[in-house]
């Protein structure tokens, strides 16, 4: 370490700043360490670790480390720990204290115009020292609220409140808000004390000091308090229609050690901002006394464990039920309709079968009472739908059980007459076993099975309605963005898996071969025309047109996959194989720029994308790498769709906020999980946590 150097070869020319940055490094127990002993019993390795800048928002330093057995998480830094791990937690977070206090004193020297490197030790220390008592400095105002509205905009405007705290000792955080959005709940994990700097200077000896044990449980209990006026004041500044805070401070993020337990309301917290504005709530006790603040000291250990007055998941914090996308009719906003071109829920649904499975759910249900109730259920479902084919499967249940073919413990039979309405899928589970084995005689099945789901006349388009076949609700989205040509303002449902897996199992299976190439290539084309949103559709297509060296085909079907794809795997295998056509077309250029973009997706060729993009460099002669810029226009000169994959993340993002605004909360965090592992916003991971809150 450079500092550490430093002061080691010129103890007298260090500089402070160095100084009081290897002094909290020291502090830390850290310094002089090999790797193994950061592994801890139980742990399946030492912690996954890595320093990261959070440059978007706080920007500061977060050491993002965790400890895992085989199964599960043992420790997270936040509100994940055991016994085995603590000792090695509270070193890493001081750790990241020592580096967040001195990141903290550099940027407000320089914001005062100082010279950081002509302050004395002894003044960068008690500054340091000072940004425990000012952390409310950045408490945003109450008293003028941000414009969030909807649920989707107040959870992630909370949550981007949270990213921004500049905190010289690290505050995770858990929110979640009532279905009305007036009331937020946070938990914190506030630091305990031997997570914090455990020295500080002292002017009679001219050094570091450890703190006294009453000094320490003062700093961790005030640095509690200010936490909490901190996060109220952050959640009522993000939105008016907020009324009430409710903040637990769970000391070390234990769930059984709550310290501080406060609920707030907005007047009083709004008034006391107002008048303590200048000193950032210099009594924050006094400040927590004004409300319905449950703490309590015990001597000099300072914060005693209290009773909460919330709890997150519960009461009006508990997650609301929601009914399965298949049968949820609740209607989607205006902006939901004209962004996914359907009315509600239901109509986004991917299951061919899950309106039956519904009914299959119903019938069973009423079968676990007896059977003359599973009868009138049945009968009551062939009376109230108009699908035909729900009417034939209740009309044939009738006469089974009429018979006495089925009976009281017929749930089996009953769930299969509702769920493989046609028959398929048997024949397609024996297929895939024998795929698994690698027996030739799946191609024949398979064979049999895709004419079999093609002459189903359930599934032929027509021109009010059209079947298609989704692998997510993601896909099914794009669908609405990047297919209308294909939809034609018809009514979209949802194929049976089988219809489709059987071509796109055929189309894997046969471009092992040379010789299967073409029959590979008409059953990827009957891919694409049953899923034209599925990138694999176009890169099943791409695969048949290498196999008869068809590049540039290749190319066109892999451009084809880029406009539709939502995620980086399969856009990386896109651009690598479209390196490789280019490379063959003698386009070289695009081949680099193709395989670069590969290597920047991370995608699971990123390695194989490097390693060929040497070859490429060194076979050619005067073949150079360019800028991004240049690599940009080069592609885009070759029609490859560069920017498709960002637009189709933030249009996932845009429905998100307008699903979830219209109630759909769960398919809408569906979107927004899939947007965000694109278009990376660390606020974005709380806010769906906060939306699907089961604790």
């Amino acid at each position: 370490m450079e500092a550490e150097t430093s002061w080691s070869e010129n103890p007298e020319q260090a500089r402070g700043i160095e100084r009081f940055l290897v002094n909290g490094l020291r502090d830390s127990g850290l310094v002089g360490i090999s790797a193994d002993t950061l592994t801890v019993e139980g742990a399946a390795e030492g912690p996954n670790a890595r320093l990261i800048r959070t440059s978007r928002y706080s920007n500061l330093f977060f050491l993002d480390f965790v400890y895992n057995t085989q199964t599960e998480c043992l420790e997270d830094g936040a509100f994940t720990s055991c016994d085995a791990t603590r000792d090695m937690r509270h070193k890493l977070l001081r750790a990241e204290g020592a580096l967040n206090r001195f990141l903290m004193v550099s940027n407000f020297l320089e914001s005062e115009e100082d010279d950081t490197f002509e302050q004395t030790e002894e003044e960068i220390s008690k500054l340091a020292d000072s940004f425990v008592e000012y952390l409310c400095v950045q408490a945003p105002d109450p008293n003028s609220p941000l414009e969030a509205k909807g649920r989707w905009d107040t959870h992630v405007t909370i949550a981007q409140a949270g990213e921004l705290w500049r905190a010289p000792y690290r505050i995770p955080y858990e929110f979640c808000l009532n279905e009305a959005c007036t009331e937020v709940g946070f938990n914190l994990a506030v630091r305990c004390k031997s997570t914090m700097a455990q020295t500080h200077w002292d002017d009679d000896v001219d050094d570091y000091l450890p703190y006294t044990p009453i000094e320490s449980s003062a700093i961790e209990s005030r640095y509690a308090a200010h936490a909490a006026l901190l996060a109220a004041s952050s959640a009522f500044h993000a939105s008016a229609s907020i009324e009430k805070v409710y903040v637990n401070c769970l000391r070390d993020g234990n769930k059984e050690d709550i310290v501080i337990s406060v609920e707030f309301d907005r007047k009083t917290l709004c008034d006391a901002y107002s008048a303590s504005k200048a000193n950032a709530f210099s009594e924050p006790f006094e400040m927590l006394s004004r409300f319905n603040a449950h703490f309590k000291f015990e001597g000099d250990d300072g914060l005693c464990r209290i009773e909460k007055v919330f709890s997150l998941g519960k009461g009006d914090f508990k997650s609301s039920f929601e009914r399965l996308v298949a049968i949820d009719t609740t209607p989607f906003n205006e902006k939901a309709r004209d962004m996914l071109h359907v009315d509600c829920p239901m109509r986004m649904s991917i299951f061919e079968d899950g309106q039956r499975r519904a009914y299959a759910d119903e019938v069973s249900a009423a079968l676990d009472v007896g059977v003359e109730n599973a009868e009138l259920t049945l009968k009551q479902i062939h009376d109230r739908t108009e699908d035909l084919l729900v009417r034939d499967i209740c009309t044939r249940l009738l006469a089974a059980f009429s018979k006495g073919a089925l009976g009281e413990t017929s749930f089996l039979e009953v769930k299969e007459a509702f769920m493989d309405a046609y028959g398929l899928k048997p024949a397609m589970m024996r297929a895939s076993s024998l795929m698994r084995d690698d027996d030739p005689a799946a191609i024949g099945l398979l064979e049999e099975l895709a004419a079999q789901g093609d002459a189903i006349d359930g599934f032929n388009d027509t021109s009010r309605v059209c079947y298609r076949y989704f692998d997510s609700y993601e896909t099914r989205a794009i669908y609405a963005k990047r297919c209308l040509d294909d939809a034609k303002g018809r009514i979209v449902n949802p194929l049976a898996d089988e219809v489709f897996l059987a071509h796109d199992s055929l189309a894997q299976e046969l471009t092992t071969t040379i010789t299967g190439a073409d029959e590979a290539l008409r059953h990827a084309q009957r891919c694409i025309e049953l899923s034209p949103a599925r990138a694999y559709s176009y890169l099943r297509a791409a695969r048949a047109y290498f196999m008869k060296d068809d590049y540039e085909n290749e190319v066109k079907m892999c451009c084809k996959a880029l406009e539709v794809t939502w995620r980086a795997d399969d856009a990386g295998l896109a651009f690598y194989w479209l390196a490789y056509s280019f490379w063959k077309l003698e386009k070289y250029d695009a081949a680099v720029a193709c395989y670069k973009r590969c290597s920047m997706l991370n995608s699971y060729m990123a390695s194989e994308a490097k390693t060929e993009l040497d070859e490429l460099l060194s076979s050619v002669k005067g073949l150079k790498r360019h800028s991004v810029e240049e690599d940009e226009a080069i592609l885009e000169a070759h029609g490859v769709p560069l920017n498709a994959l960002s637009e189709n993340a933030e249009f996932l993002l845009a429905a998100a906020k307008e699903t979830i605004d219209s109630s759909a909360v769960s398919l809408g965090c569906i979107f927004a999980a899939a947007g965000v592992r694109i278009l990376r916003d660390d606020a974005i991971v709380p806010a769906l946590r906060a939306l699907n809150v089961t604790m």
